[in-house]
């Protein structure tokens, strides 16, 4: 019951395409991970009231487009959550799709950004003031704590 060589090249070949192929498979869900869009810099409340202002104009394509591409549901799904709003039966920030966004901020018309970070840590917000420096530096989560807490231990 030995193998000869043929069976044994065949063998080889078959494993090499199955390797091959979950090489392929593997490199094109890295790529889309690394492609996909990064999370919506908008919040939910600035997302609703930018879509109610559409609808109000008569603009239901661009208020589907906008909930498409800040929370990336696909166009029926889309659609549908922007009718039921449009016809009153529930609200956008309902939806689970929006509770990856980022809570709305308090605006704040103190000028630079240690003011507004201030501002927010002095009434308590602290986590929104984390979500403030993130979102208008690009720092890390860890970087934002330590930028707070050197603006706010003076």
């Amino acid at each position: 019951m030995g193998l000869g060589l043929m069976e044994i090249l065949l063998i080889l070949a078959v494993v090499a395409a199955a390797v091959g192929v979950s090489l392929v498979t593997l490199a094109g869900r890295r790529r889309g991970e690394r492609n996909a869009p990064p999370p919506s810099l908008h919040s939910a409340a600035d997302t609703e009231q930018e879509v109610l202002r559409l609808l109000r104009q008569g603009k239901t394509i661009q208020a589907i487009k906008i909930v498409r591409e800040r929370t990336r549901l696909g166009l029926k799904e889309a659609k549908d959550l922007v009718e039921d709003v449009a016809a009153g039966r529930r609200r956008l920030t309902d939806h689970p799709a929006f509770a990856g966004m980022r809570p709305s901020l308090p605006r704040r018309d103190t000028g630079d950004l240690a003011g507004r970070v201030r501002n927010l840590v002095a009434e308590g917000h602290r986590q929104q003031a984390i979500y403030l420096v993130r979102g208008e530096t690009g720092m890390g989560e860890a970087e934002a704590e330590l930028f707070i807490t050197s603006l706010t231990s003076t």
